[in-house]
């Protein structure tokens, strides 16, 4: 009866080491896992650690077992897990050849290298989807160059800019966050094969033929620093995540703000909200087009962000060597990916289906006063007077207007020059000169400085924007092209051993 209760207590430990959630997770990680192992087991061949028939026997059992997978045949062992599930397959049909598959290894750098080479190709899909975003930002950046929209700071309208600038302000937030993901892809992409149990190993073992086999950048050198780093690769994946998933939410707050009945500056199309729809619509009030989507992409940011705050605090004061607290990075890493997948996926279509209301970004630009700072710039060029005078005098003229619901365009010459005087200031300016000066497309074609938002700046930003979308499509390529090269090598390999 006592050792029933033992049994019992045993099995509900293993269910809570190896849960069903962990082994979902590592059953997605199973071909990564095969890849890692049959890099291991050629090097363990070149170096004369098993010999040719050996190969052979475990090499036909990895292909049959790869065949299993597809068919959804292999299972994990809740008993054993799935590096200890793996092994036993191929002990299971190489017999006791497959007892030597472990050589010169342990499970800690068979997970890491699995991790590290399922991340590598995730992360390329994140990517791949970002450049979808910013090809759409650009492209409508280009059909906006001419679209005059107001700019906002603290919510108030601030200055004219465009509805293309706008675009090309988010085309560069997401720039920098391909760099940060950029960054820690190079930062690890380093082989943990080798690396053993965090101290290295007796057997004559080759790291940088697994290296190159696997096509990563060079050995994770020091066996400790890479076992012990096991869940860091994620955070700074996590990182970079959070990052794109902020700019996504930034520019999904403006949107829903833009989107409003009352700023009427974009609408979304039926792709993405539709009235009297059962999702996007409202169940009462007929009228409405719910912006779900905008909502959702601009949650995705704070949950994200909380990964990388719980991946931080699980892997805080963890000591030298492996520690089980590290795998629940699959789980945290796993859920920053899908949730910023999914946001990017819903982006490009709100994005490809924005409707852009011209005459209402046109019509809002001369009702709130943004022309204010563009018709005090040119008072105080041509009359060669400090700007913060001018500022002052323009700023109480406005003043007096706002106080009686009047418009800019109602402001005169005369009221100018009069303020001027009070504060004993000549200044020159006709009507001329200030209508000219509150037509909008004006005001925005005079900025002709590096990033500004005339037509010829924009299009020399345009320019920039479109070498940078050629600079990430080639990185991407080349980093595609590394994995099919290592698949490819590997592939030879057994082939060439099968076969003669």
């Amino acid at each position: 009866m006592k050792k029933q209760k033992n049994n019992q207590k045993q099995l509900g430990v293993t269910d809570f080491i190896v849960s069903p959630k962990q082994m979902s997770l590592d059953m997605a990680m199973v071909p990564y896992d095969i890849w890692g192992t049959t890099a291991h087991v050629l090097m363990l061949f070149k170096q004369k650690i098993i010999s040719k028939e050996e190969v052979k026997k475990i090499l036909k059992a990895l292909q049959e077992i790869e065949k299993e997978l597809k068919k959804e045949k292999f299972v994990i062992d809740s008993n054993k897990g799935a590096q200890l599930s793996l092994e036993a397959k191929i002990i299971e049909k190489a017999a006791i050849v497959g007892f030597s598959v472990h050589t010169g290894r342990s499970r800690n750098d068979q997970v890491m290298v699995t991790e590290m080479l399922y991340l590598k190709e995730q992360i390329l899909i994140v990517v791949q989807k970002l450049a979808f975003i910013q090809k759409e930002l650009f492209s409508l950046a280009q059909k906006h160059v001419n679209t005059v929209m107001p700019g906002y700071t603290h919510m108030q309208p601030a200055k004219p800019t465009t509805f293309g600038q706008w675009c090309l302000a988010y085309f560069y937030g997401f720039s920098k966050a391909f760099e940060t993901l950029k960054h820690y892809y190079q930062l690890y992409n380093l082989n943990p094969l080798g690396a053993c149990e965090s101290y290295g190993t007796s057997w004559p073992i080759n790291r940088k033929y697994t290296t190159d086999l696997l096509e990563f950048k060079e050995p994770w050198e020091i066996p400790q620093d890479a076992i012990s780093s096991r869940g860091f690769p994620q955070l700074g994946y996590l990182t970079a995540l959070s990052e794109i998933c902020l700019v996504a939410s930034k520019l999904a707050q403006d949107l829903l703000l833009f989107n409003t009945f009352e700023f009427n500056l974009i609408a979304l199309g039926d792709a993405v909200a539709q009235r009297m729809h059962p999702i996007t619509g409202s169940s009462v009030m007929a009228q409405k087009k719910n912006p779900d989507a905008l909502e959702l992409i601009r949650s995705t940011a704070p949950q994200v962000s909380g990964f990388v705050s719980i991946m931080s605090n699980i892997l805080s004061s963890l000591p030298m060597g492996y520690n089980r607290d590290s795998r629940e990075a699959k789980e945290y890493i796993n859920l920053g990916l899908s949730k910023t997948l999914a946001m990017l996926n819903a982006l490009k279509i709100v994005l490809n289906f924005i409707q852009v209301n011209k005459e209402q970004m046109k019509k809002s630009v001369m009702t709130n006063y943004s022309l204010t700072t563009d018709l005090a710039d040119y008072i105080s060029q041509k009359n060669k007077v400090g700007y913060r005078l001018v500022y002052k005098i323009v700023g109480q003229v406005v003043n007096e207007k706002i106080n009686y619901g009047k418009f800019l365009s109602d402001i005169s010459a005369h009221e100018i020059i009069k303020k001027a005087e009070e504060l004993k200031i000549k200044l020159k300016i006709t009507e001329t000169e200030i209508e000219e000066l509150l037509d909008s497309q004006n005001a925005v074609a005079k900025r002709q400085h590096i990033g500004g938002s005339s037509p010829k700046s924009m299009n020399e930003s345009l320019n920039k924007v479109k070498k940078n979308i050629e600079k990430l499509d080639l990185w991407l390529k080349n980093k595609q092209k590394l994995i099919s090269v290592s698949k490819e090598k590997i592939h030879k390999q057994i082939i060439n051993l099968l076969t003669k």
